[in-house]
């Protein structure tokens, strides 16, 4: 009991401790985001447009090294939420030590992987040009070989939050971005390493991140008792983290498949204006993502909330949390829709000086955030179920929008209302995962007696 009675999480007024777990976690998200900007940056300024090319057309390469990171981290996370709510110390030292083997096992075999297939699959990519794939593949065999300082960084990462000690993640982020702008002006401005030298400065400072992680474990008082790198012959909690991180990961690689199925549509239907329209889908996409990362640190802040909580069997504070995730979410999507619509003439301004590219993102921005403020509450729900541990109901619902929905609409919108139909497949896809959502709720409510689907307690207070 007083165990429990030492986490932040399942004492004190949920707000204040929702704002203090939300708010160095979206600063986190967007510091991290920073990352892709400054490697484009100090590559465009230093190297020339075709490493930044290079670069670019590694991207779905790359974010199968953040899906695979996130399957390991995310479903341990939510494991490690509910060991720590209820009090289990030594399983949840056991549940790390499982998560950093499986990490370094994934690793291993992603490298053979690469070894067996990175090179043709690098100038497949690069449409036949040698040094479009020459690039590319150097960048991806840096960041590879060196994947194991960002898998074991991830777990790490998530076993802060869950101790809830979000202001040395804050301060590491931080620490790290500027260790990678120090590391990219070095390798690439000076030392001319071209974009080895941008894998070399990203995974340096990953790693030196850690590194200060495991000097806070050392020395500082921590609620899992270990170090950052500890092995496991046991694996009882692997098919948990699998279960439980793969909508995470599959919807990494959604983003992706959705990219490549919209500059394929854009192909088709876009006529004479394909490189305008396609600068003007570049430019929104950064926008769009920008938009998302608070959101997504705040889902990240609501499952701890809701795994401790959940873990320590409180569940008025669970259906409390619930309320105001929701709250914030829909608060904040809203305001950011209309925020698009008042600025959607200036906001291509941030990016480029042509007027055909700046007209085109006003145009294409209001059609795809058409119904966003259905967007948070719906990523919410989604999220409650992962930090629960209903993998079922968390898959269903996080990855129907992308697979199921989303991309579909992408290829077929288009045969029925041109290319315009490109842009209103995401607007679409919500209100397809509305209906999806009320549909999961209405059962589970039926079949298990939650009210609305989500609440366990009759009372829920803040």
């Amino acid at each position: 009991m007083n165990q429990q009675h030492n986490n932040v999480f399942v004492s004190g007024a949920l707000v204040p401790v929702f704002f203090k777990t939300a708010a160095p976690i979206i600063l986190i998200m967007l510091v991290n985001g920073s990352f892709t900007l400054l490697d484009a940056y100090f590559l465009g300024k230093y190297v020339g447009a075709e490493a930044l090319a290079a670069v670019t057309l590694t991207f779905p390469m790359f974010m199968l090294l953040i899906a695979l990171s996130s399957l390991i981290s995310s479903g341990y996370s939510s494991v490690q939420a509910r060991l720590l709510g209820a009090g289990k110390k030594d399983q949840a030292k056991q549940a790390f030590s499982q998560a950093i083997t499986l990490a370094l096992a994934v690793s291993a075999v992603l490298m053979l992987l690469f070894i067996a297939g990175g090179k043709p699959l690098t100038v497949l990519v690069a449409n036949g040009s040698k040094d479009l794939a020459d690039m590319g593949y150097t960048y991806l065999t840096i960041l590879v070989f060196l994947s194991p300082a960002l898998f074991i960084g991830s777990v790490n990462s998530d076993t802060l939050r869950c101790e809830g000690q979000l202001s040395l993640m804050a301060i590491v982020s931080l620490f790290s971005v500027l260790l990678n702008i120090i590391f990219n002006y070095i390798f690439i401005a000076h030392l001319e390493l071209g974009v080895a030298g941008s894998a070399y400065g990203t995974a340096l400072a990953q790693t030196i991140a850690l590194l200060i992680v495991a000097v806070y474990r050392y020395y500082g008082r921590t609620v899992i008792d270990t170090q950052i790198f500890r092995l496991s012959r046991k694996h009882y909690f692997w098919p948990e983290y699998l279960s439980l991180g793969l909508p995470s990961s599959l919807s990494y690689i959604g983003v992706s498949l959705t990219s490549i199925a919209v500059i394929f549509s854009i192909q088709i239907w876009g006529g004479g204006n394909y490189d305008t329209t396609v600068s003007a889908y570049g430019i929104t996409t950064r926008i769009m993502t920008f938009i998302f990362l608070p959101l997504l640190g705040l889902s990240q802040a609501f499952q701890t909330l809701v795994g401790n909580n959940a873990g320590a069997k409180s569940w008025s504070r669970t259906d409390s949390s619930i309320n105001i995730a929701l709250t914030l979410a829909f608060g904040y999507c809203l305001a950011l829709q209309i925020g698009v619509i008042i600025l959607k003439d200036s906001l291509g301004t941030l990016f480029v000086s042509d007027r055909q590219i700046i007209t085109e993102v006003a145009r294409i921005l209001p059609m795809m955030t058409l119904v966003y403020f259905l967007a948070g509450p719906l990523m919410m729900v989604s999220t409650f179920f992962q930090a629960i541990g209903d993998a079922k109901r968390a898959a269903i619902l996080g990855l129907a929008k992308t697979y199921i929905f989303v991309l579909p609409l992408i290829l077929t919108l288009p045969l029925l209302l041109g290319e315009v139909g490109i842009w209103y497949a995401g607007p679409m896809a919500e209100l397809m995962l509305l209906t999806l959502t009320a549909v999961v709720l209405y059962q589970r409510g039926r079949n298990h007696g939650y009210k609305y689907g989500l609440y366990s307690s009759q009372q829920a207070s803040i």
